[in-house]
């Protein structure tokens, strides 16, 4: 089970769905004591010993013959447009999945056919984390680091523990933060980024820094990783081995909903995405579904909205969010509001709002606009929905709380 966080209430549900559950552990944890676990007791060892430890072994490993259809996992969505929903992994799947990427790497990268090693800021439980730095190794004779970094300086001290070619496997958020950071970075190889998309500017700025080529992937939960880009070369995303995409509806301008199919995908898995087919293996992507927001009869996307806020002097981070309609009675179900949340320093509230005044049509500005020390990403950058709704309540309860009452 791979759940898209670790906290007490998600491993609750975990258990009440599936009776079979157990933690399968190798230190201490005492948020488990009172679940079913299991604890290995294989050693752990720093990779300096482990040499030795291999040559001094009486019979060599037997690696097991696992059937392709076996069910190897459950990977859960990350939450962020609703709750998180399980996907079976099969070990088919998932190495046909890992072979069309490591083939992509080579063809994007020359490392003259020398292994590299990964280094990724994304846990392994989730399906980009997993493959792009588990399996990647594990089915591609690489290497990686069992560390995680979050933080820019965390990320630097692990790189540098790490022999070149060196390949880190991130998000924009963490490489937008790493780059800004002012630290002397380490060198790096490669770059891989998923998970949100990258901007050109901060591609670039990757780019011409350490001189090598930045890659995005995009996929998701429920298909795995489908197709690659090279932004600085090329907007148009090429699928992997045999995957292709159709185009399923259309929005009156050619654009629409998509399906994608074949290879390692078990059945045609409609997206969650907006897409311009240019044909069976090449897309533009528009933007997700849940992100077209269609207010007086104007029409935005989520996505180009937070763009806009993200490009402000002085916002350090920024998201756009569409409050419940639950309690919004029906005659003004029709007055959608948006909301915002913004990290910022050096700027004012009323200075962010002026600014996007002239760079957003006002049927989209945010009503309320929250000022916040952070937004409440979780390990792989998402904002959870579930999160921002419960964020915009507490905010939106301490702003009535202390306002004047009227006489």
């Amino acid at each position: 089970m791979l759940p898209p966080t670790y906290n007490q209430g998600m491993i609750s549900q975990l258990q009440k769905t599936y009776p079979d559950f157990y933690i399968l552990y190798d230190q201490d944890v005492l948020e488990i004591t009172e679940l079913p676990s299991f604890k290995l007791e294989y050693p752990v060892l720093p990779s300096y010993e482990c040499y030795g430890f291999l040559s001094d072994l009486k019979k060599d490993f037997s690696v097991p013959e696992i059937p392709a259809d076996h069910v190897m996992a459950y990977v859960f969505t990350s939450g962020s447009t609703g709750e998180p929903i399980p996907h079976a992994k099969t070990w088919g799947s998932l190495t046909r999945n890992v072979q069309a990427q490591l083939c992509r790497i080579r063809e994007d990268v020359n490392f003259l056919n020398q292994k590299f090693t990964v280094l990724a800021t994304v846990p392994p439980q989730h399906m980009y984390g997993l493959e792009s730095s588990v399996l990647v190794a594990l089915l591609g004779g690489q290497a990686f680091g069992a560390a995680h970094p979050f933080f820019p300086q965390d990320i630097c001290n692990e790189l540098e523990c790490l022999p070149r070619p060196r390949v880190l496997v991130s998000t924009p958020l963490h490489l937008r933060t790493w780059m800004e950071s002012g630290m002397d970075l380490p060198a790096v190889d490669l770059i891989i980024s998923a998970t949100a998309p990258l901007s050109l500017q901060l591609a670039e700025s990757i780019e011409a820094k350490f001189q090598i080529p930045v890659q995005e992937i995009y996929g998701c939960t429920e298909t795995g990783q489908i197709a690659t880009r090279l932004p600085t070369v090329n907007p148009v995303w090429q699928t992997y081995g045999e995957v292709e995409i159709m185009q399923a509806d259309s929005g009156g301008d050619g654009c629409g909903g998509a399906v994608a199919k074949g290879d390692y995908i078990f059945s045609p898995t409609e997206l969650n995405d907006v897409l311009e087919v240019i044909d069976k293996n090449h897309f533009k992507l528009l933007g997700r579904k849940v992100d077209q927001v269609n207010i007086a009869g104007k029409r935005s996307s989520l996505g180009y909205l937070n763009y806009q806020l993200n490009t402000i002097q002085g916002v350090k981070d920024g998201v756009f969010f569409i409050p419940d309609m639950v309690d919004t009675p029906k005659e003004k179900l029709g007055e959608t509001r948006l909301a915002a949340f913004v990290v910022a320093s050096s700027i004012s509230k009323a200075d962010i709002l002026k600014a996007l005044r002239s760079r957003i049509d006002a049927a989209f500005m945010p009503r309320p606009l929250f000022i916040v020390d952070e937004l409440p990403r979780n390990s792989t950058g998402k904002l959870p929905h579930q999160v921002l709704a419960e964020l915009a309540q507490k905010l939106q309860s301490q702003q009535i709380a202390t306002e004047p009452q009227k006489q």
